[in-house]
């Protein structure tokens, strides 16, 4: 009779830690996919800003003293990244947009734009880097960086089309066509951060 006692709660146990386990799993799933959305969100959130933007000034010379305040007078933040309750526009994973003027080559300072999103994790900070986004961005995409922390846009004026790899000294700026070609490693470095606080900056022509 003990016997069977004993046999009895290891398989209580052994069910108990199966249901621990099971419930883990569906968790970690449920949390994935929810990351999964949220970098989706944002690949489309990009995708449609940056040609907003780009079909504005079509018929520009340029895109001047470009910033978000003017972007957003001139109605071209999408209105999926207007979320109710906030004033400002945010990408999906609800972090800041900041957007700015830049220089296409160094005798053309406003012939190209940035746009910064932040409050991201350190796997949509990859994801986002790692993208083909040569192909999302219809080739209009001159570089991209990732960062551990919130960082504006701007930071990439000195990044041009003609700028070799090789010449880019820091480590986390990657030249558009080049960053789905880099290592797990180098994006991993540049989006080392422990919570939402990541940016990804992109550089428009």
């Amino acid at each position: 009779m003990e016997k069977k006692q004993k046999i009895g709660a290891i398989y209580k146990i052994g069910g108990f830690l199966a249901f621990l386990m099971l419930g883990y799993l569906g968790l970690r799933g449920y949390k994935n996919s929810v990351e999964q959305l949220k970098i989706n969100g944002c690949i489309k959130d990009i995708s449609i800003l940056s040609y907003n933007i780009q079909e504005t000034f079509r018929n520009q010379h340029d895109y001047g003293k470009l910033d978000y305040n003017q972007v957003v007078s001139l109605r071209a933040i999408p209105e999926r990244m207007r979320h109710e309750g906030f004033g400002e526009a945010l990408n999906s994973y609800l972090g800041g947009v900041d957007i700015f003027y830049s220089s296409f080559e160094k005798d053309r300072p406003y012939s190209a734009f940035e746009i910064s999103f932040q409050g991201l994790s350190s796997q949509g900070c990859m994801a986002l880097v790692k993208m083909n986004w040569d192909v999302n961005s219809g080739g209009n995409l001159i570089a991209i960086a990732g960062y551990p922390t919130a960082t504006p846009a701007g930071v990439l004026d000195e990044i041009y089309p003609s700028t070799a790899s090789k010449d880019i000294k820091e480590s986390n700026v990657f030249k558009g066509a080049d960053a789905p070609y880099v290592s797990n490693d180098r994006v991993e470095r540049a989006c080392a951060c422990k919570k939402n606080i990541c940016s990804v900056v992109w550089k428009f022509h």
